[in-house]
């Protein structure tokens, strides 16, 4: 796997022209890292992808890391092209949130793009699946701890 060059930010979104290496170097304290993730709602139903074994099967939303150098929008558009094989798809910003358990900063996207699961194509090191939930589904995934605490962070701030 490559080495993912990430940007250090400070707790106002500032970015502070340092760098680390994910997954190799620890993030220094008083500094956070960026991802983009983007919620896709078709018919009161949201799109999550279920992680392989490196994020313990977990549900999650598509997205990840924003990369040095990259936009918000650079990033998301590549995680998604990535892990599910999406381009081109329609979406706003919603907000830019410090996660309060981590040393996260999350950009949240919106997308009510009509998305047919069987045009998707997944990152086998990274997903096994994606389903369309309901809220009240998620919720129960959420309660039954198989979505991780910053999406469900993002879930329980967003789903309307």
């Amino acid at each position: 796997m490559k080495q993912e060059i990430l940007d250090l930010y400070d707790d106002n979104f500032n970015c502070l022209n340092k760098t680390i290496i994910r997954r190799i170097d620890e993030i220094p304290e008083g500094t956070n890292i960026m991802a983009s993730y983007i919620l896709i709602k078709n018919n009161n139903m949201y799109l999550l992808e279920q992680s392989t074994e490196r994020n313990n099967f977990k549900w999650s939303i598509p997205g990840g890391h924003k990369l040095s150098g990259e936009t918000i929008e650079e990033g998301l558009e590549r995680e998604l092209k990535e892990e599910l094989n999406i381009t081109n798809i329609n979406y706003a910003k919603i907000d830019t949130i410090k996660f309060p358990y981590g040393k996260y900063i999350f950009n949240v996207f919106i997308s009510k793009d009509i998305i047919n699961l069987s045009d998707l194509k997944f990152q086998e090191e990274e997903v096994i699946q994606v389903k369309w939930f309901s809220k009240e589904e998620i919720i129960k995934l959420i309660e039954e701890e198989k979505i991780s605490r910053g999406y469900a962070f993002i879930l329980n701030k967003y789903m309307d």
